[in-house]
């Protein structure tokens, strides 16, 4: 058995090369933001971020590092990762072990284009998407708008800014984010910096706040804020693909909270109530059509 680990041209690759099958993941440095989520599923504790200096002034998001020789390549740090930015192969060809097996889910990434909704000429989408991964095109038939879903955050910003409701995207990352502004330090503005979102702004006394309906709970700010305490976030719920299993509630227990993960059995519990509600009406109807058969 046989590890590795290098870097070219901003992607990061650990690799593990047994007698038959080879392992790896990448981090793709371009698409990263820093956040803390892969960090925090980790269950090998592989993952870490690396704190990078300020540039001109302005606070930089640190960068993911991934421990080799603790990796074991499951792929439940590309299973949360919001900007798609981690990659697992095995002999080449892309895949999550963890999702196949059936021990994790996948993130529901809703997002609905209705192009033809929109205004000839309006770009509004495209120009204010903070990730870029959206391009209008204006074709014979009419506006085109192509989004990169797979790299979709979240966020909602180009649905708040369409003037036609013609893009409507579902956050797959719900919680909350709280600033105390009374203990941040003067001048301070690392979170505002790193957000990959543009979801925290300055109000008239240059005070930072959250925009909480574009926030997508990265955790990005936290990993730059140099006091303790100024900044926290709570992560209440995960949207997924259906998904029974503990390893993802162990991995759900450590991105949100106890709270999260009762408030995710919960769910599970009442979709399965209403399966059952609705096997027992299907199954009153058909007794009830063969008891009118019989009487014909």
């Amino acid at each position: 058995m046989k590890r590795y680990k290098k870097e070219e041209n901003g992607i990061l690759e650990v690799g593990q090369t047994l007698y038959t099958k080879r392992f790896s993941l990448t981090v793709d440095r371009n698409l990263c933001k820093g956040c803390e989520l892969c960090m925090l599923i980790c269950p090998r504790e592989a993952i870490t971020l690396v704190p990078v200096e300020s540039v001109d002034g302005r606070a930089v998001a640190p960068l993911v590092d991934v421990d080799e020789n603790k990796c074991d390549f499951h792929g439940i740090c590309a299973v949360i990762c919001p900007f798609n930015a981690i990659r697992i192969t095995t002999n080449g060809v892309d895949g999550l072990p963890v999702v196949s097996k059936e021990a994790f889910p996948t993130l529901t990434r809703d997002i609905c284009v209705r192009s033809e909704l929109c205004e000839p000429g309006c770009k509004k989408c495209e120009e204010t998407c903070p990730l870029k991964i959206i391009s209008v095109k204006e074709t014979d038939g009419g506006t085109v708008v192509d989004i990169q879903k797979e790299l979709c955050a979240g966020c909602q910003i180009c649905w708040m800014e369409c003037p036609v409701d013609a893009i409507e995207v579902t956050k797959f990352i719900e919680g909350s984010v709280s600033i105390r502004a009374e203990i941040c330090p003067d001048g301070c503005r690392n979170c505002l910096d790193v957000c990959p979102v543009d979801a925290l702004a300055l109000d008239e006394d240059g005070k930072v706040f959250v925009k909480d309906i574009n926030c997508i709970y990265c955790g990005a700010c936290l990993k730059v804020c140099p006091e303790s305490g100024a900044l926290s976030i709570v992560r209440t719920a995960v949207r997924h693909s259906p998904i029974n299993s503990g390893a993802w509630n162990k991995g759900l227990q450590k991105v949100t909270s106890a709270k999260g993960l009762v408030r995710e059995l919960a769910g599970e519990r009442a979709d399965k109530a209403r399966e059952a509600v609705i096997s027992l009406e299907s199954s009153e109807e058909k007794e009830s059509e063969y008891d009118k058969s019989k009487l014909l």
